[in-house]
């Protein structure tokens, strides 16, 4: 493939008739245009300028490679002016994924405040519950969110914060099967659990209480799931006691149509994270948003957190 600088000096000057007025309007040294153009008729086999001591035209071969080479330069031109609009400021598409519950609880509150400040970023948003590889899906950023973040390899990854696991089930399940008064009461209720942590049909909560207590709860959940928006879902029907992250629930226990159970203990605390590809060479619509998101989520978290232990606190 030929160098598109050589094309761009033979399409310079045939476009301003000659090597002088080339020289003047690209400041590139008249010697070097004509050493340069002559070396590309030399590859190719072609000679593409009559040259004499008062005028250079082009010769009919050079009209015709003139005319596409004009187009392959504007073209190059043209790819480089768009990202360079794309480097000045915040601009053009930035793909998430996270889990659909994060989305809902977390996201949902402030990315519209997100697109607002920002008018020229479009955001396309996977709420999706499978594992995500970002490099291979030419996914932007990724929020992910438990005890532990496994599969960063190539990855940043930036803690956003992290959210207590409490326990929860409906004021109706709880007024049929009794409120639990310590955590081993636990075992003889029905629980959701993650498909990951059920080891012959046995599921355990590790618990710990108000002065550091440890309990440890071996129970044998009647539905094991990764979706957490699914336990959110079945807790609310009555069907069991879920261990969820504590924003996610917060809202359903004001609206009074799930309670907390034993609301002095919880669970190992989520671990909210933010991963994305190594940041050099990262556009400023990504930055914006990772930057957007580092201020506003841990608030957003700590907002529906609180909301909850105050409710712990007025409890009678």
């Amino acid at each position: 493939m030929e160098d598109l600088n050589d094309l761009a000096y033979f399409a310079a000057v045939v476009e301003h008739g000659g090597f002088s007025a080339a020289a003047r309007a690209t400041g590139i040294e008249k010697t070097r245009l004509s050493r340069r153009v002559a070396a590309l008729e030399d590859r190719l086999g072609v000679r593409l300028l009559q040259r004499n001591t008062r005028h250079v035209a082009a010769t009919e071969a050079g009209e015709r490679f003139f005319v596409q080479a004009q187009a392959l330069v504007e073209g190059a031109r043209s790819a480089l002016d768009s990202l360079a609009d794309l480097r000045r400021e915040p601009a053009g598409t930035v793909r998430l994924s996270c889990p659909q519950v994060m989305a809902q609880s977390y996201l949902a509150p402030i990315l519209p405040g997100y697109l607002a400040t920002y008018p020229k970023v479009n955001l396309e948003l996977e709420a999706s519950d499978r594992p995500v590889d970002l490099l291979r899906e030419r996914i932007d950023l990724a929020l992910r969110a438990g005890a532990r973040i496994e599969g960063t390899a190539g990855l940043v990854t930036r803690k956003l914060g992290q959210a207590r696991r409490v326990l929860v089930a409906s004021p109706g399940y709880l007024d049929a099967a009794g409120r639990p008064r310590a955590p081993q009461d636990l075992a003889r209720m029905d629980t959701f659990s993650r498909p990951g942590d059920v080891h012959d049909g046995q599921a355990r909560w590790a618990l710990a209480g108000p002065s550091g207590q440890a309990a440890v709860i071996t129970h044998t959940p009647r539905l094991s799931t990764d979706d957490l928006r699914m336990q959110l879902q079945a807790a609310v029907n009555g069907i069991g006691v879920a261990l969820l992250p504590e924003p996610i629930v917060s809202a359903s226990v004001r609206g009074g149509v799930l309670e907390t159970v034993l609301p002095h203990w919880s669970a190992e605390t989520h671990m909210i994270h933010l991963l994305y590809p190594t940041p050099r060479g990262m556009l400023p619509s990504v930055r914006s948003l990772i930057d957007y998101l580092a201020v506003h989520l841990p608030a957003c978290i700590q907002e529906r957190s609180v909301e909850l232990e105050d409710d712990h606190e007025t409890a009678p």
